[in-house]
């Protein structure tokens, strides 16, 4: 029975020298250091009961943490799958990062992501991740097993069509704070509940219904979370995160993050924005299929 080594060989001779060319990449876009960018929004309103009120509205207001199971849970039975455009911008060890933006094709099951970056894309054009579709047996590390199908910029595609990156490697945690498997309004209410839930249990979660306001035209409620996060803490992702949640979407539109109380622009360590939101679309396989982007 002939050998795999040649194979094993040239797969990882490929993943050199991928890593490599977006190495260089990678230094060439990390080399500035970018100022927050921060929509001013209309100010926040602590709106009085209405006779119509909605469950889910006085839930929100009494118990916020309760109100965020409640959307998770509906969330979950009620979508497939959708698609939407993403504007974040993070603080990263190389310095806060440029605002980025990206549109996203989202799957629940089998979970599955395509995100195409139209501005600032920097070391990837398009980036295709479907959970148990690429993996590496021979890895050294768990965090190196789970792979994404990465299409590097305009530059790099004359030397690399396309490479199998992990999702959890080095340079994926050089590139973002949060990684792609945990993209989807399920998986970022499942941090904020995860976080809630282990301050309340030391006795350290301040959560609060703020208002409403609006956020790209559209009424949202406005949850507040304070965490005893100190810089180089290993148990908290952040000190204050905002939350804007979508009233009638019932999923959050925006989430900033800051490293200090009065969640002053410097202290930003992450936003991310979602706007466009089409749910239930019926995507099918080909759409995160690499052949379909010439990948």
């Amino acid at each position: 029975m002939p050998s795999d080594q040649p194979q094993k060989t040239y797969r990882r001779m490929k993943l050199v020298f991928g890593l490599v060319l977006l190495g260089v990449f990678y230094a060439e876009f990390t080399d500035r250091d970018y100022k927050p960018i921060l929509t001013h929004h209309s100010a926040i309103v602590l709106a009085g009961p209405r006779v119509s009120e909605d469950p889910l509205d006085k839930l929100i207001r009494s118990h916020p943490l309760a109100a965020m199971i409640e959307l998770r849970d509906r969330h979950v039975h009620e979508v497939k799958d959708y698609g939407c455009s993403m504007v974040k911008q993070e603080l990263l060890p190389s310095g806060m990062s440029a605002e980025q933006e990206m549109n996203v094709k989202f799957r629940q099951e089998p979970y599955s992501v395509m995100m195409h970056w139209v501005r600032n894309g920097g070391l990837a054009n398009r980036v295709i991740y479907v959970k148990g579709r690429w993996t590496e047996q021979d890895a050294e590390s768990k965090d190196q097993r789970d792979l994404a199908l990465c299409q590097p910029g305009a530059v790099a595609q004359m030397f690399l069509k396309s490479i199998k990156m992990p999702i959890h490697g080095s340079m994926a945690k050089r590139t973002a704070r949060r990684s792609i498997d945990e993209f989807g309004f399920k998986r970022t209410l499942d941090l904020l509940i995860k976080y809630c839930e282990v301050a309340e249990s030391r006795g350290e979660l301040r959560l609060e219904y703020r208002g409403e306001t609006h956020f790209d035209g559209r009424p949202v409620w406005v949850i507040r979370r304070h965490l005893p996060y100190t810089e180089g803490s290993e148990l908290y992702p952040d000190r204050t995160a905002e939350i804007f949640i979508d009233k009638e979407y019932r999923v959050p539109v925006a989430v900033y993050c800051y490293a200090d109380d009065a969640m002053e622009p410097a202290k930003l360590l992450g936003k991310y924005e979602y706007r466009n939101i089409r749910f239930n679309l019926d995507f099918t396989g080909s759409d995160f299929d690499p052949a379909t982007y010439g990948m």
